[in-house]
């Protein structure tokens, strides 16, 4: 059972030995008890098996030298389109500090993992993340972890909504309304019926419709007009003073 309010942390662990998963799925485990999160944790024996998986993760704990691919070239190729991701690697070789950071390695671990250095690693990690600025979706079936400052749109069709970002969409069984409540005011607005928009994704507009820094446009509906464009007037002043 997910403890309630618990922050949901995904994690991949990439190594061709067992004996070193388990050691960090322990580790792991008692992070999760300590900091009352709930932990997701996926298994790749090697890198090849890692970079075919069409998940996302928060954290990937990356073992230094493994057969065939080893982690550097693993993370070179996963770097190609996760320049962002998070990869903490474990080594009993301190040398390989120095390939891991080529790679943006966000933490040099050195095996046997010492569960505070782990500990800090993953703590400095979450201080990172501003979760004021996150929404948090659960789901019957997933859970979602989105930046708030990623969303383009919400366009909501019954029961469920769409949630447009940079890089993907995602359709939840959430109504539009529920999801707007989730927003920050100041950032977000109803636009019509069907769409909530964020100022920041904003190009232009006209009396009619929105057009966003995506390409796409929302319909500007007649009844939510004169608020919209009093609320993006406002949102231009304080984004002038802000900067």
């Amino acid at each position: 059972m997910n403890k309630k309010g618990a922050i949901k942390v995904k994690v991949a662990v990439c190594d061709d030995e067992k004996v070193f998963q388990k050691e960090i799925t322990d580790i792991l485990q008692k992070y999760r008890h300590e900091r009352n999160l709930d932990v997701f944790i996926d298994y790749y024996d090697n890198g090849e098996e890692f970079l075919c998986s069409e998940y996302e993760y928060d954290v990937i704990f990356m073992d230094y030298q493994m057969k065939s691919l080893n982690g550097i070239e693993t993370a070179e190729k996963f770097r190609e389109k996760n320049p962002d991701s998070i990869i903490i690697f474990i080594s009993a070789y301190p040398a390989a500090a120095l390939d891991a950071f080529e790679v943006k390695a966000y933490r040099f671990l050195q095996k046997p993992v010492d569960k505070a250095k782990l500990f800090k690693a993953l703590d400095d990690y979450l201080k990172s993340i501003d979760y004021d600025r996150l929404l948090l979706i659960n789901t019957q079936d997933e859970s979602y972890k989105i930046r708030i400052s990623d969303i383009i749109y919400l366009e909501g069709d019954g029961k469920y909504t769409t949630i447009r970002t940079k890089n993907k969409s995602f359709r939840v069984r959430i109504n539009l309304k529920q999801l707007e409540l989730k927003l920050p005011p100041e950032k977000f607005i109803r636009c019509s019926k069907s769409f909530v928009v964020g100022f920041e994704h904003i190009d232009n507009h006209t009396n009619t419709n929105i057009f966003l820094d995506n390409g796409e446009k929302a319909v500007l509906g007649a009844h939510y007009a004169a608020k919209f464009k009093t609320e993006f007037q406002n949102y231009i002043m304080r984004y002038n003073e802000e900067h």
